[in-house]
């Protein structure tokens, strides 16, 4: 790119303005706009295709005022700040030039302010030492070209003065008010710094349907284009001839007798298969053009801007009628054309193979905004991270103190710990070796689409391998069991970071890891795995009370747990004292060698010298768009994003401290404790012994329990509260409900609070997706029930099988969402019953839900492996005073 352009516009609001906006960067090749008065508000956003949009709303929050920068997606920059004052409203981003980078700035300064000089410096020298900074100033002063100067022009040439800088306009008004009693005047213009030896242009344009004239200035600048995405294969991909080579090159004859053997066997295979893949693979041109203007569109902008001249010159009424006129014409016919494009497209939508799925491809982009990190620091003495490599690196050493082992204080443990990972290895059986067929059956189950680790091979990749590859594979396999040692190019991570809702996104902390890892890694994890199940099965090391991460176990059976212990102490008019633990990063801090001791003591030799390779010296990398971090070392948690990962975590915890009359319910790391008693007083005080063996376990395994998160509930029918409970002698929060797996457990079970929430949630889900299942969409029928059914309804089905006990006017409550969802869905007159709608439409009530999933439900029961989920069957001596549907009675409510 040997010059850049740049647009600045005054839109007056950028949402009815945006398509009009997208012709005008793309007649005029725009590459960078910068705009004012974009009348957002923090709850709206605004997507250009092509082009990454950022910008800065007023203070208030409220739709007035406003910058944004509309920079082209294939120019490499970032966000550099945001001036977010009463006075100005600025959006700062930093392009990556051939001369260094360069801050471009949109400015928008509302008329009824009279900032000072002190305050334009302040603005300026957030810039820097070079950028240019446009917008509409409402700054008059003879010196850019203004007819007149006023006091707030005074000012900014002071400063233009104090910081030499430069002053680009056309010298034309820019400004052109709809009351022909005021005279049009200059107030849109550049102010440049550091680009001094850079040849410009500016000019007018005809284009805008607003009341201010776009200024566009050509740069001779050469922007650095950012790196494409790699990727190892595309749509184009010749399969035939991937495997052919891989066929040709492969060579069997390796050696695979020590550790270095094993490194650089796994370096050939992988880079083999990266070679085959490339040279399989064509280039694919990128375009980063907005599709075709249609021609009436052309021509009825060409008649706007021939009345926007004419009217420039003569300012008559009748003139301005007829640019008005052509203005609202222009409107409509994008408008129409916006719609009939965007209704044809979803004519075409399918869910089905043949055409890419591509009804869940658009829902799934609708759910996933994609929004971009701001500057971030960890303290406030630290500088800002701006660029993505800063942020890369910010991002890396943050993790790098949280994958670190919580302190402890109890040496004597620790030494006696380090003495038993250090005693004698015992003599166990080989593990069984993998076939090829097992190892082709095992890659036939990974996923196509599965994001791959930074070798870039995919579950789809390895499908189409070859039989000698596969055959390679199993030998190293094979190895890796017989030498007992983990490759070290399976031992990275590359790391992505996801901003947590609701949190502060310039802190690091408010960002979750997501570990990506190498495909062929989580193949031999996989097979390591299904020889490790039957040791852990056999010898129970798992606890029953463990629901997390195991086979045919699911959230509803835990919490039907739980609420089991709750109706038998409701029934019984007991208090029932519940805990809620919450744990403070549980599997970024597993204490390396305390989950070694375990599984020294627990597993034979054969599994545990091969766990030991796989956790030691484990490394990771951040990525942020392209840019990578330094790889640091992992000393502490369980491999992220890894096969093997869970259950060692499960593993680890597996001893946790039970106690006689205190039932204990663990999901991964949620974790419950429930004790009942005709008293209070009693019914704490079991809970507290429970407690204490914890809070030990706790510390000794270093682990570190959030007492903030942590919640205590007192289930009951009676008045009062049982007394606190306390962990590390702080007493935990007491609430009168808590959200454990996703289901809200409020004091007397009656699952208002929980049907109401999911109420709220689907009514949300349902507006965000109205586009789609309106009646003005034209997507079929079938396909908006067919939304509906895998999108909205699970929202509310979800632990229906627990909930549906509830009374019949909190299930009138989901009722009354289904009966509008589907009367909006399926375009019915008013009149029409709501009973003949789903008869229509072939849906079930909520009732006909709840019968038909506590059937199946029922029966999943008698069928479980685990003996707690089975004893959920056996009612005992359960009394059933209360008038409440039981829940294995679901099936036959009415």
């Amino acid at each position: 790119m040997m010059s850049l352009r740049i647009a600045t516009w005054n839109i007056n609001g950028l949402t009815p303005n945006k398509k009009e906006l997208e012709i005008m960067l793309k007649h005029n090749k725009i590459d960078i706009g910068l705009i004012s008065e974009t009348h957002l508000n923090d709850r709206k956003n605004i997507k250009i295709d092509n082009y990454d949009v950022y910008y800065t709303n007023h203070p208030d929050t409220t739709s007035h005022g406003g910058s944004a920068v509309i920079v082209k997606s294939n120019i490499g920059h970032h966000l550099h700040s945001e001036f977010r004052e009463d006075w100005m409203q600025a959006t700062t981003i930093t392009i990556n030039a051939s001369m260094g980078p360069i801050n471009v700035s949109a400015v928008y300064c509302p008329p009824k302010h009279k900032p000072k000089q002190h305050m334009f410096d302040r603005y300026f020298q957030s810039l820097g030492n070079r950028y240019i900074s446009g917008g509409d100033w409402n700054c008059k002063h003879t010196h850019w070209g203004s007819r007149l100067t006023n006091s707030k022009g005074r000012e900014l040439k002071k400063c233009v003065d104090k910081h030499k800088l430069i002053t680009l306009g056309t010298g034309k008004p820019t400004y052109w008010p709809t009351d022909v009693n005021r005279i049009p005047d200059l107030v849109d213009f550049f102010v440049v710094k550091g680009l001094s030896d850079v040849y410009f242009d500016v000019a007018s344009s005809s284009d805008g349907g607003s009341d201010h004239t776009p200024i566009i200035a050509t740069f001779s600048v050469s922007a650095i284009h950012r790196a494409q995405r790699l990727a190892l294969y595309n749509h184009k991909t010749d399969w035939d001839a991937f495997a052919e080579y891989l066929e040709d090159e492969v060579e069997l004859k390796v050696r695979l007798k020590t550790e270095e053997d094993i490194d650089e066997t796994t370096f050939y295979i992988t880079n083999l298969i990266q070679v085959a893949a490339w040279r399989a693979t064509p280039t694919l041109s990128s375009s980063n053009q907005l599709g075709n203007i249609p021609l009436e569109i052309r021509n009825k902008l060409e008649e706007k801007r021939r009345q926007r001249r004419r009217l420039h010159t003569s300012r008559s009424d009748v003139d301005r009628s007829e640019f008005n006129r052509i203005s609202r014409e222009l409107k409509e016919l994008i408008k129409e054309n916006q719609n009939t494009t965007f209704q044809e497209k979803l004519c075409t939508l399918s869910a089905h193979k043949k055409d890419n799925y591509s009804l869940w491809k658009i829902t799934k982009n609708f759910k996933r905004p994609h929004n971009h990190i701001p500057p971030i620091r960890i303290s406030t003495n630290d500088p800002w991270a701006r660029s993505g490599s800063e942020k890369a690196e910010l991002f890396a050493r943050h993790l790098s103190e949280v994958f670190k082992p919580n302190q402890s204080s109890m040496t004597e443990f620790e030494e006696e710990v380090d003495r038993m990972i250090n005693s004698d290895q015992q003599l166990s059986l080989p593990l069984k070796l993998v076939t090829p067929q097992e190892l082709t059956r095992t890659i036939s189950y990974l996923e196509n689409k599965k994001a791959p680790g930074f070798d870039l091979i995919t579950g789809e990749i390895l499908k189409k391998l070859p039989r000698k590859v596969i055959v390679l594979l199993t030998m190293l396999f094979n190895a890796i069991f017989r030498i007992q040692y983990y490759p070290k190019l399976w031992k990275i991570s590359q790391i992505i970071m996801i901003v947590k809702p609701g949190k502060p996104p310039t802190e690091p902390s408010s960002y979750r890891p997501i570990s990506l890892l190498p495909t062929i890694s989580k193949v031999f994890e996989k097979t390591l795995l299904r020889r490790l199940k039957p040791v852990l099965d056999q010898n129970r090391i798992i606890p029953d009370h463990q629901f997390g991460f195991r086979e045919k176990h699911a959230t509803v059976e835990q919490v039907h747990r739980v609420v089991h212990k709750i109706r038998q102490s409701l029934e019984k008019k007991e208090y029932c004292s519940a805990v809620f633990i919450d744990i403070q990063q549980a599997f970024d801090r597993v204490w390396h060698k305390g989950l070694l001791y375990k599984l020294k003591t627990l597993l034979p030799n054969s599994f545990y010298m091969i766990l030991k390779s796989y956790l030691d010296q484990r490394r990771f990398q951040v990525k942020y768009e392209e840019e990578l971090s330094r790889l640091y070392y992992i000393t502490a948690s369980v491999p992220q994003g890894s096969v093997l990962g869970p259950v060692l975590y499960s593993i680890y915890t597996a001893d946790l401290p039970e106690t006689e009359n205190v039932v204990t319910a663990t999901y991964a790391d949620d974790t419950a404790c429930l004790a009942s008693d005709v008293n209070a007083n009693n019914a704490s005080l079991k809970l507290q012994e429970q407690l204490n063996k914890v809070n030990v376990w706790l510390q000794r395994w270093r682990i570190k329990p959030s007492i903030t998160k942590s919640i205590q509930v007192t289930f009951t029918l009676r008045k009062g509260d049982c007394p606190p409970v306390h962990i590390e002698d702080k007493p935990l929060p007491s609430k009168n409900s808590v959200k454990y797996l996703g289901l809200h457990l409020d004091r007397r079970l009656t699952w208002a609070n929980h049907i109401k929430a999911k109420k709220t949630e689907a009514t949300l889900k349902f507006k965000e997706l109205s586009w789609l299942l309106g009646p003005q969409s034209r997507l079929t029928l079938s396909n908006k029930l067919l939304v509906y059914k895998a999108i909205i309804q699970p929202v509310w089905t979800y632990g229906i099988e627990l909930w549906g006990c509830a009374s019949n006017s909190n299930i009138e409550i989901l009722q009354r969402f289904q009966n509008i969802a589907l009367r909006t869905i399926s375009c019915a007159h008013w009149f029409v019953r709501n009973t003949e709608i789903h008869e229509y439409l072939e849906m079930p009530t909520v009732k006909e839900v709840i019968r038909k999933n506590s059937s199946r439900y029922r029966e999943r029961l008698t069928k479980h492996t685990n003996e707690l989920a089975k004893n959920l069957l056996t009612p005992g001596d359960d009394v059933t005073r209360l008038k409440r549907w039981q829940i294995l009675d679901l099936d036959q409510r009415n």
